[in-house]
């Protein structure tokens, strides 16, 4: 019953996803209102229907019945609820239903509450959103169902995938979903101002939905981040991998975004950055898709080969023609103002206009580089010859200049002025040197303290520093500025610069969290001590300043696996600082090894372990040794990053507007 229910409610939403396309477009070409709200009804429709689909399934997760294909390959009896959760997008099926209900979801909100801002643009805006709406919802139903019987059901599931068994596999694939599908409204948006003529009405549409797209793809790929921390047991947190890169690159087209829409005065270009940015976001979102789940790729993150592979390349083919030939055509629309043209000589690159259009010309080509390196096994196979793979040396040495090239220019913005200033927009650097020299000087000298040298590390962390001193500049200015006017104390007029205009508040917090991951993800990639140690029971070993001893070894049978743990003691200046239990668990089904490790972790370092193996009768243990400096820095950064999205999503109080 439950296959037949779960496959007659796909059907009716692909059939109401065609007419919500129908109607929209019909409406849009012949601009007639009535058959607009028709496809804004549809879309509602297909929201709906979708949402039964995807609690059908999650009512036969919970119930256990087996004879879904989908919930007996990745469900069992004694998954705990979380799990159960997360088993609904643990597979490809799940998860591209998943997609498919955020997808539509979002399509009937915008149609529900459109931009205040770009009423022009959503008869055009609806129609274009029905598309992806309509091929991911065809997806669900004819290449990957997932309620597809099985002839015989067996008596319990394969159980979730020992790799997925995380907490933050509940929330970071519909958290990174939420932000790939939120990458649509801007792209739509940017095609619709185009296809009227009234880009100007695309900025202020779609800052809201490109901030809001950001802030949750963050969020996922942090989460990501944290769980190949926590789970795969290597010690690293980005290792570069396809889909770990799918993600990353339309974060990236999309922070190029919102600075482009936050551009002063939309001149020098912005406004066609932020139409093409919109449109390649969205495209990089579809070619991440692709790469995910048609197999090309091999990875930990990765679905198996499946049918929806080539419908999603013929999309992705269509949607580049048609955007491409698009902004092609319209080109005149996105021409910079004559007034901004003339003013663009030399001395522009040192106005803050200049610097905007620098950030996201090196936005672009660190998306580039990115791109190139994941797709070149792919590319070199293609041609005829032996996949020419590239490493995680390879990204760090092609990325890394031009991430401090960002962090430079991160500096540099707070202490230009506009371009109509001319030479004078440098002048306002002189109050800020004494912030960037202290700056300069303090987080080098900090690092060192942590045992952070050698190489590039410390100009790294120099550089860091003083664009943390350059963005303190604009904020000082201002506590000085309402402390003069207002007579309030020290403290009082920091808090009134900080909170006067929100979004710019948003704007330095994100700045921050970006600076201090900087400060940690150099001191991981310059200083992170990897040793192997064969440790008999009962005998210390010195690393890195600790003396470890293994005190116990555990084995026992589990549902579905043997588990095997080691007690390992801590100690530091000859004092215990904590036991740990490193982890290794075999599964005979599947044949999967999955370590756990165990991490004590402080400001200053995590130290890492992982049981790697031991003799027979456990007289002696293996354990990886790792120590990364600083990598607390990465995931409080990243939490003062998402914040400062948060806030500058938060509406403008009346009559505040940032500068």
């Amino acid at each position: 019953m439950l296959p037949l229910a779960g496959g007659m409610v796909l059907a009716l939403a692909l059939l109401a996803a065609l007419y919500a396309m129908a109607a929209a477009w019909l409406g849009a070409l012949r601009e007639h209102d009535g058959w607009v709200a028709r496809g804004r009804r549809g879309l509602l429709a297909v929201a709906v229907l979708l949402g039964v689909a995807m609690a059908l399934l999650l009512a036969g997760l919970l119930g256990d019945r087996w004879e879904l294909r989908y919930i007996a390959e990745h469900s069992a009896r004694g998954l705990p609820l979380y799990l159960k959760i997360a088993a609904l997008w643990a597979g490809q099926e799940g998860s591209l239903l998943l997609w498919a209900v955020l997808q539509a979801a979002l399509a009937a909100l915008f149609a529900a509450r459109p931009p205040a801002h770009g009423e022009a643009l959503v008869p055009w805006a609806t129609a274009l959103l029905a598309v992806p709406v309509t091929v991911f919802t065809g997806l669900c139903l004819l290449g990957a169902n997932p309620f597809v019987p099985l002839p015989t059901p067996p008596l319990d599931g394969a159980g979730l995938n020992p790799l997925l068994r995380h907490p933050a596999m509940v929330l970071h694939p519909p958290l990174l979903y939420v932000g790939y599908v939120g990458l649509t409204v801007p792209a739509v948006l940017a095609l619709a101002a185009l296809i009227v003529g009234a880009p100007g009405a695309f900025v202020r549409a779609a800052r809201g939905w490109a901030l809001g797209a950001w802030l949750f793809l963050g969020i996922g790929l942090l989460l990501g981040a944290r769980w190949a921390y926590d789970v795969l047991g290597w010690g690293g947190y980005w290792g570069w991998d396809p889909v770990e890169n799918a993600g990353l690159l339309p974060w990236l087209t999309a922070t190029g975004l919102l600075h482009a829409l936050g551009a002063p005065r939309q001149g020098i270009g912005a406004r066609a950055w932020a139409v093409c940015l919109a449109v390649a976001s969205f495209l990089l979102v579809i070619a991440g898709t692709y790469i995910t789940r048609s197999g090309m790729i091999a990875s930990v993150h990765a679905f198996a080969h499946s049918r929806v592979g080539p419908p999603l390349l013929v999309f992705l083919g269509g949607a580049t023609l048609a955007s491409v030939g698009l902004i092609v055509v319209r080109a005149g629309l996105l021409a910079a103002p004559r007034g901004a043209l003339a003013r663009a000589d030399g001395r522009a690159v040192l106005s803050r206009e200049g610097l905007y259009v620098l950030t996201l010309v090196l936005l672009a080509t660190l998306t580039a580089s990115i791109l190139i390196g994941t797709l070149l096994p792919t590319l070199t196979g293609a041609l005829g010859g032996l996949p020419l793979a590239v490493g995680t040396e390879w990204f760090d040495r092609v990325t890394g200049p031009q991430f401090a090239g960002l962090v430079l220019l991160m500096g540099l913005c707070p202490l230009v002025g506009p371009i109509e200033h001319g030479t004078r927009s440098i002048r306002g650097m002189r109050s800020g040197v004494l912030s960037v020299v202290l700056g300069g000087m303090a987080v080098p000298g900090v690092a060192a303290m942590a045992g952070v040298g050698g190489g590039l590390a410390l100009p790294a962390m120099a550089l860091i520093g003083a664009a943390g001193g350059a963005t303190l500049t604009p904020l000082i200015g201002d506590a000085l500025a309402v402390r003069h006017t207002t007579g309030r104390s020290q403290l009082g007029a920091v808090w009134g610069a900080l909170t006067r205009y929100r979004r710019r508040l948003g704007g330095w917090l994100v700045h921050a969290g970006v600076l201090i991951m900087a400060v940690g993800i150099v001191a991981t990639r310059q200083h992170t001590i990897d040793a192997t140690l064969v440790l008999p029971r009962g005998e210390h070993a010195a690393v890195q300043g600790y003396a470890l001893a293994v005190e116990d070894l555990a084995q026992w049978e589990a549902a579905d696996h043997t588990a095997t743990r080691a007690t390992v003691a801590v100690y530091r200046h000859g004092t215990l600082q904590a036991r740990l239990t490193p982890q290794l668990d075999r599964y005979p089904a599947s044949g999967q090894v999955i370590v756990t490790p165990a991490v004590r972790s402080t400001v200053r370092e995590d130290l890492y372990l992982v049981l790697a193996g031991w003799t027979d009768g456990g007289t002696a243990v293996t354990l990886r040794v790792i120590t990364n400096t600083l990598v607390r820095l990465i995931w409080i950064g990243g939490l003062v990053l998402l914040l400062g999205g948060a806030v500058a999503l938060y509406p403008e109080r009346s009559g505040r507007r940032a500068a």
